[in-house]
């Protein structure tokens, strides 16, 4: 079989436009004033120092999934989908990951509708039956690495973990939480965008 010759996509820019590795998730991230790669990534290395905001160490790296519901009305006579006929009537985004450090943080983020009170030496996770205001998450955002050097983020809204919360432990291995972050609407006036955005931060020019 001879070479791709014309038909193939590759280009010498190909391998600069990958997604390596599994990245990082970080919540309550504020990045509206950084403005490049190198800029990001030093948030990220205050962040990790720290310990702040950093959701935690995961397993299998993670998803990004946003769901449209599209309508296309039933019109008499109309036989074919047109340009301009369709009509999105909700959107869901969300970021799932498992996670493999188990600490108060991590298991108050999973539980979603929870309140921890440290006594002490120790810390009481409780979880309360309504979810308020206060258990969302102003942000939850991934953070991945383009072979170029570039980065790129995806940011979730006021996220709030909707699936069960599933703690798993296992002999001569280790604990883990499964999480999947739903992304919400700042307000019920809130309709113009999804309560997501992806952003891409390239290097800087010099």
């Amino acid at each position: 079989m001879g070479a791709p010759g014309l038909t193939s996509p590759i280009r010498s820019e190909t391998f600069q436009h990958l997604q390596l590795n599994a990245g990082i998730f970080i919540k309550d991230f504020t990045y509206s004033s950084i403005s490049d790669a190198s800029a990001l990534k030093t948030a990220i290395t205050t962040a990790i120092t720290e310990g702040t905001n950093i959701l935690g160490a995961t397993r299998g790296g993670g998803t990004f999934v946003a769901t449209r519901e599209i309508r296309t009305p039933e019109v008499d006579g109309m036989r074919y989908g047109f340009k301009g006929s369709d009509f999105v009537d909700s959107v869901d985004a969300y970021l799932s990951t498992t996670l493999i450090e188990v600490t108060p943080d991590s298991v108050k983020a999973c539980l979603g509708n929870a309140t921890a009170t440290t006594s002490g030496k120790k810390t009481t996770i409780k979880m309360h039956t309504a979810i308020e205001t206060t258990d969302y998450l102003t942000n939850l955002c991934w953070v991945g690495d383009l072979a170029d050097g570039r980065l790129v983020l995806i940011c979730l809204e006021n996220a709030l973990n909707t699936a069960d919360f599933t703690m798993t432990f296992t002999d001569k291995g280790e604990g883990t939480l499964a999480a999947e972050f739903h992304a919400r609407q700042a307000n019920v006036n809130d309709y113009d965008n999804a309560p997501f955005e992806i952003v891409f931060f390239d290097k800087p020019s010099t």
